[in-house]
């Protein structure tokens, strides 16, 4: 099941990924344009993945490496750290947009990842995708939120210090 949240909000179900059940993102709207920061933030949970996959750091490397790349981000730098000889990996690859990153269990066939990107030349619901698809995750749960700064925001210095919303 690969099932698309964006905040509370949801629409109708479409096929994506083969058999899995998902569904769409509601549409910024147009309101994009008046951002003077633009980020997208995509993160979600895979399940059922492949344990041998998740415990393969060079794997994991290639595929946020790949990852990038159909997102349209350039890859800066990557690393990963390896939790034990049979542990999971945290693997992140820092893009000139923001980053990148999956964090594994493979114990219980799981992982996280995480996409966020600012620019709105990249795609990161489609890295997201890849690498749900490149893990062979079973069950998918993904969300993303807008982390642009409009320009219809404004900040007072009455507002430093407090939650704006």
């Amino acid at each position: 099941m690969f099932i698309y949240g964006l905040g509370t909000h949801y629409s109708k179900k479409r096929p994506i990924l083969g058999k899995m059940t998902t569904q769409t993102l509601i549409e910024l709207g147009g309101r994009e344009k008046n951002a003077l920061v633009y980020g997208v933030h995509v993160y979600g949970n895979l399940y059922g993945c492949s344990k041998e996959l998740l415990k393969d750091e060079v794997y994991l490397l290639k595929v946020v490496k790949e990852a990038a790349d159909v997102a349209g981000a350039l890859v800066v730098s990557t690393f990963y750290y390896k939790f034990g000889v049979n542990g999971g990996i945290s693997v992140v690859a820092i893009v000139a947009e923001s980053h990148i990153s999956i964090h594994t269990w493979p114990e219980h066939e799981y992982a996280t990842v995480d996409v966020y990107t600012c620019g709105s030349h990249t795609n990161p619901m489609a890295a997201f995708e890849y690498i749900a698809k490149s893990l062979n995750a079973k069950k998918v749960e993904v969300f993303m939120s807008d982390r642009s700064y409009y320009t219809d925001i404004k900040v007072s210095s009455e507002d430093k210090g407090e939650n704006v919303s």
